[in-house]
C-alpha cells in the first residue's frame, strides 16, 4: 500500500502539472465568451402538415456554409481554426460534416432517398422493433422532429427535423471516444444545439 507521503508526492506532482496547463501560453484562446445555451426541444407534434415549410435552397446551395464561425465554435470545437468542413453527395443524401482533433464530427444532411421524411423515418421502424432506440419526439422551433441513435451506445445522437411534408434535414453528433468541450458525452444536447442553429439560419436567410 503506498505511504501517505507518497500519495501526497502524486498529488502535488497532478496539481502542479494542472497549473502548468493552466498557464501554458500555447492553450488556444476560445472564440465564445461563454458556453452556448443548451436547447429546450418542445412536445411533440404531428409530422404533417408542416406550417411553415423552409426553403432548402442556401443549404442545397452551399451546405459547409451553413453554419457561422461561432456556431462551428460551440458544436464542434472551440476554438474553429482547425475544423474541417467535408462537403458531401451522394446518390441517397447531400450536406456537409465538420471535425476536428479536438471534437466531435457532426454532420448535416438532407436525404434523397428513402426515408426522405418523418413519415418515412418513423415508418422504417417497423421492420425491426429496435431499430433507431431510444425514439423521442420532439418539436423544435415549431417544427416537428425526433431524436434518436443510428449508431449503439452513448457517444452518437441524431436527430431529423420535418422542413416540409416531404422533406427532413438530419444532424448527427458524435464518434466514439471524441471529447467535446462543451458538450462533454451530451451528445443529444451538442446535436439539438446544431439543429437549432441551422432552423434559425434558413428561417433568417
Amino acid at each position: 500500500m503506498a505511504s501517505l507521503k507518497s500519495i501526497a508526492v502524486l498529488c502535488a506532482a497532478i496539481i502542479a502539472t494542472a497549473a502548468l496547463t493552466a498557464c501554458d501560453p500555447k492553450q488556444p484562446t476560445p472564440t465564445l465568451a461563454q458556453p452556448p445555451t443548451p436547447v429546450q426541444p418542445g412536445a411533440a407534434i404531428p409530422f404533417t402538415p408542416v406550417q411553415q415549410p423552409l426553403d432548402l435552397t442556401p443549404f442545397e446551395k452551399a451546405p459547409c456554409e451553413i453554419l457561422t464561425k461561432d456556431q462551428v465554435a460551440a458544436v464542434v470545437a472551440d476554438p474553429p481554426s482547425d475544423v474541417t468542413p467535408s462537403p458531401g453527395a451522394a446518390q441517397w443524401a447531400m450536406g456537409c460534416s465538420w471535425s476536428s482533433g479536438r471534437g466531435p464530427l457532426v454532420s448535416i444532411s438532407k436525404p434523397l432517398t428513402k426515408p426522405a421524411n418523418l413519415t418515412e423515418l418513423a415508418a422504417s421502424r417497423s421492420t425491426d422493433p429496435t431499430h433507431l432506440e431510444p425514439w423521442t419526439e420532439i418539436s423544435l422551433q415549431g417544427y416537428p422532429g425526433v431524436i434518436y441513435h443510428s449508431m449503439e451506445g452513448p457517444d452518437w445522437c441524431d436527430v431529423a427535423i420535418g422542413v416540409s411534408d416531404t422533406q427532413m434535414l438530419h444532424f448527427s453528433f458524435g464518434a466514439t471516444g471524441s471529447p467535446s468541450r462543451y458538450w462533454a458525452k451530451d451528445r443529444c444536447g451538442g446535436v439539438l444545439k446544431t439543429a437549432d442553429f441551422v432552423l434559425d439560419n434558413l428561417r433568417h436567410h
